[in-house]
Parts: structure tokens; C-alpha cells; sequence
């Protein structure tokens, strides 16, 4: 069940946040000036179009841009939606843009008997329906930092990846002291990344620390201000030194994650995905770079033991 809601933050700048912080339930964004610009369209047709309805009570017109931070389908798999935007997205988002696609999510979320290690995302994607979604990639790649102007709304797209994904962009209206984060910032809940770095996700964290915003909208979780940006700074940074340790005394990864202390981040939502950090952290001692590949099934059956011992 969506709970999806639109708030007003600046004069131009609004918010559609879900309170639900599991696998999907992702935040977007509207710039509601120069024809309107949407942050991120939604995890599938049905919960993006009533994303649209939300903006269309502030911004009856279609709008004219679409940025998605990053190829992840909660960020992404609603562009249909918005016919006749301008998508715009770094490379890194449009190279992987269709890497997983709708179908493959529909085949898992409508199995009748999910196999072990399928079976927590085959109950977290119930309420979505993939089946109608259509990928409609971006039509304006960007390579690098770039100014959009909204007839005199400054909006400045930052790449900052490889971070939690290759492509991840973040979107500040510098004016009105906003900033849309994409996963780049889970607020409240455990983030989780897949490609990328932990320490280019901390030195983003970092970069969007120094330009001070007023209003920080994350990728999922409730809107913040500097704070939540500090807290998900610090946890990276805690978890990267705890794990490092961790590998250099020849403990499994599980093993480390017994012996951390998350302090205040335990009470964040989903905290057994520090799993699949400590894996990344684990594989950048070892010498990999950010986009080697890996065994995703293990880090996913590592978190879900996690979350079995966490009674989650």
C-alpha cells in the first residue's frame, strides 16, 4: 500500500516522500518552475502516476524534465509516466539502465515458490506490479557537473558517483538551500549500494555536507537537514574502519558484523543490510575496483542470515 505524500518545502521546491523505507519505497522531487522538473519517477506505473497527480495539484502541466539520479528501478521504472519529458541522467546511469530489467522483477515477485534466497525480496515487492512497466532510458546524458535554469531557478545536477551506484547524481537548488539526494542518502534506514565506493559514497556525503542546505530530500526515508547527512557520513565511516579491522583479523564477514557496534544506527530501519557494507569493504581490501564484479548471491545470503539472527 503506497504512502506516498507531496510536501511544500521552498517556493519552487516540493517533496514526495514514503513513509515505507523498504526495498522500492523510494522519495521523489518537482522543481515546479521553468516547466517543472521531477527528481525520480517511481518504482512502477501505478504508484508513479499517482506521484503525478500529487504534482499536477501545484504544477497542472506536464513537466518538462525528468532527471533520474541513478538506474535503479525505484528511481527510474515510472519515466513512462511523464510522456514527453526530457529524461536526463549521467552515463553511468544510462549505460546500466536496463542491466535488470521490469520483467525479470515481475518473474520473481509472482513466483508461487521462491527459492530461499528470493523469497524476502519476493514478499518486499507484493504491493508493486511490473508487469505494464515499459523502460524508457534517458534522452539527455550528462558526463559531468551541469546548470539547468528554470526561468531564474538555478538547478545544479552534481555527479558524485561512483557512490552508491556508477551514476549517481544529486540535485541542488542553491537558492532556495535544497538538496535532492537519490540513494545517495537512505535517512533512517540502513543504505545499501551495490557498485561504487564506500569512500567516494562518504566523500559525496561530504561534498553535499559543505554547500549547508536547509533541506535535504534522501532516496528513501524522511526529509532532514544537515543532520541526517552527518549521521549517514558517520555511519559509513564507522563501519568502513570497524570492517577494515575486521579483515585484517581473518573474520568472516558475518563475524564482523556481530562484533559491531552500530550504536544509534540500530534503531535505523533494516539494520542487517550493514552485510552487504561490510562485503563491500571487504572486496575494496582485497584490491577490487569499484565496478568488479562479484558474487551478489553470497552478500545477500549473508544479510539474510544477519537478519534472521537480528530477528528481523
Amino acid at each position: 500500500m503506497s504512502t506516498l505524500e507531496r510536501t511544500q518545502l521552498t517556493p519552487s521546491v516540493h517533496a514526495a516522500v514514503q513513509s515505507r523505507t523498504g526495498t522500492g519505497w523510494s522519495n521523489s522531487g518537482l522543481v515546479a518552475a521553468g516547466g517543472g522538473l521531477v527528481v525520480d519517477s517511481l518504482y512502477d506505473v501505478r504508484l508513479t502516476r499517482q506521484l503525478a497527480s500529487l504534482y499536477a495539484e501545484v504544477h497542472p502541466d506536464a513537466p518538462r524534465r525528468l532527471v533520474n539520479t541513478h538506474h535503479n528501478g525505484d528511481h527510474c521504472w515510472g519515466n513512462q509516466v511523464f510522456a514527453g519529458a526530457e529524461i536526463i541522467a549521467h552515463r553511468g546511469c544510462a549505460d546500466r539502465f536496463a542491466d535488470f530489467t521490469p520483467e525479470r522483477a515481475e518473474m520473481i515477485r509472482t513466483m508461487a515458490d521462491p527459492p530461499e534466497a528470493m523469497r524476502s525480496i519476493h514478499e518486499e515487492w507484493a504491493d508493486f506490479d511490473f508487469s505494464d512497466v515499459v523502460l524508457t532510458p534517458p534522452t539527455m546524458v550528462i558526463e559531468t557537473d551541469t546548470t539547468i535554469d528554470l526561468d531564474g531557478v538555478r538547478v545544479d545536477l552534481l555527479y558524485v558517483g561512483p557512490a552508491h551506484t556508477e551514476g549517481d547524481l544529486v540535485v541542488h537548488v542553491p537558492d532556495e538551500g535544497v538538496v535532492l539526494m537519490g540513494d545517495v542518502l537512505f535517512n533512517r534506514c540502513t543504505p545499501i549500494g551495490w557498485e561504487g565506493s564506500t569512500d567516494n559514497w562518504i566523500a559525496a556525503l561530504r561534498r553535499v555536507e559543505e554547500l549547508a542546505p536547509e533541506w535535504v530530500v534522501p532516496g528513501h526515508g524522511p526529509v532532514c537537514g544537515l543532520d541526517g547527512l552527518v549521521s549517514s557520513r558517520r555511519y559509513f565511516e564507522a563501519v568502513r574502519d570497524h570492517a577494515r579491522a575486521s579483515y585484517a583479523a581473518g573474520e568472516t564477514v558475518l563475524e564482523s558484523c556481530a562484533g559491531i557496534d552500530l550504536g544509534e544506527w540500530s534503531r535505523w530501519d533494516e539494520p542487517w543490510r550493514v552485510a552487504a557494507n561490510v562485503h563491500r569493504v571487504y572486496r575494496e581490501c582485497a584490491g577490487a575496483d569499484w565496478d568488479t564484479s562479484f558474487d551478489s548471491g553470497a552478500v545477500m545470503a549473508d544479510v539474510e542470515e544477519l537478519r534472521r539472527r537480528l530477528g528481523g
